[in-house]
């Protein structure tokens, strides 16, 4: 799988695994580069909803061209999506809590 099919599987697939919450976001690949190396980026985004966390996709889509079950990679990525969501919103809130 080609990095194109990658970042078509995630924009087609992604919403099916994550929470419910979640299915009226946007879901955005961005592509940078660092040190000469294009580096994949996931960024979610919804009107009145700021600072969401953006994830690195490169080691998704190395075990996906390592021939890793497509299905089960989307799965890890919608999970650790959701996982870093929750782990900021609970550092804003302790922010907010001081």
């Amino acid at each position: 799988m080609n990095r194109a099919e990658f970042y078509q599987m995630i924009g087609t697939g992604i919403r099916r695994y994550l929470p419910m919450g979640y299915q009226e976001y946007q879901v955005h690949i961005k592509e940078t580069e660092i040190s000469g190396e294009k580096n994949a980026l996931l960024v979610m985004e919804k009107e009145g909803i700021k600072n969401m966390p953006v994830m690195s996709l490169e080691t998704y889509l190395d075990r996906v061209k390592g021939g890793e079950d497509e299905k089960a990679v989307l799965i890890d990525i919608a999970v650790d999506y959701a996982r870093m969501v929750s782990i900021q919103c609970r550092s804003q809130h302790r922010q907010m809590a001081r």
